[in-house]
């Protein structure tokens, strides 16, 4: 699998990404989103996502959780870990989280409407925070984790949107089980983060079984695009799809429908230049 870890790994990455075009085509979506990405720090809903998450980097419990993730069997591997170092290991850190509160924005722009968003590998919640911080009151959200263990951390760490009126669901158990339950279902989902098993192979598979509940403008955020090579090579193979257009942002990459001729999409290539 050839995991990327390292400064050496990293900064060949980085340089090849500072040297190529990033999106793949620009559409208003994108601008949006990297409007958001600019503002969303002074939102007081998202203060309250980076308290919360403070909180968790800081805590001492130690958690027992079953691991389905990259190069584990199909009964998961069981694991112990420190709360806080799950926290700043693989959790969505504020960087990362405000390009996803910058997403539910985005996605929400127009609507007038809540969103459904749909979440694979919940973690301890950070994710779905920071999703949930950018979406519309009265917004719905499903987050499939294969642990137990984790979804409880889950549960509680969105309890807060469920006492403002969102719909949170979690569903445990191995992806190839609780994908297929909630894609039976026929619902909508307008965001889909995938943030699950880390090999390139699952990944497209999760593209491919997610199709039939995407909406009609979705979102897809694909986390740990250079996790390694092969996710790497899985993204690629994504953003060249001839119905999507893509943004690259280095540690995750978007998919949005592509336009075709006649709509409103501002087609071309641009160089998408990232902030500090």
């Amino acid at each position: 699998m050839n995991r990327t870890s390292g400064l050496r790994d990293w900064s060949k990455w980085l340089l090849g990404w500072c040297t190529l075009e990033k999106i793949h085509a620009q559409g208003h979506v994108y601008s949006t989103c990297l409007d958001g990405w600019e503002s969303e720090p002074k939102s007081m809903v998202f203060s309250g996502v980076l308290e919360r998450e403070g909180a968790l980097r800081t805590a001492d419990e130690v958690v027992e959780w079953i691991d389905f993730g990259a190069g584990c069997p199909p009964e998961g591997n069981p694991r112990k870990s420190r709360v806080s170092d799950m926290a700043k290991s693989a959790s969505s850190d504020p960087r990362k989280g405000r390009w996803l509160s910058a997403v539910t924005r985005a996605a929400a722009e127009g609507k007038g409407q809540p969103l459904r968003i749909l979440e694979l590998g919940t973690c301890l919640g950070s994710g779905g925070d920071f999703l949930l911080a950018g979406a519309p009151k009265g917004s719905s959200y499903v987050g499939l984790e294969g642990s137990n263990a984790l979804a409880d951390w889950t549960k509680r760490r969105l309890q807060v949107y469920a006492e403002a009126g969102a719909r949170v669901d979690i569903e445990t158990g191995p992806f190839e089980q609780t994908l297929p339950q909630v894609v039976s279902t026929g619902m909508p989902f307008d965001v889909v983060f995938l943030d699950g098993c880390h090999e390139g192979e699952v990944l497209l598979d999760q593209w491919r079984d997610i199709q039939p509940v995407l909406s009609p403008n979705f979102i897809v955020v694909v986390d740990d695009i250079r996790w390694s090579k092969d996710m790497y090579a899985a993204w690629l193979q994504l953003a060249a799809e001839s119905q999507v257009t893509a943004l690259d942002v280095f540690r995750m990459g978007l998919l949005t429908p592509q336009k075709h001729a006649g709509s409103n999409h501002r087609g071309g290539r641009v160089t998408f230049r990232q902030r500090a």
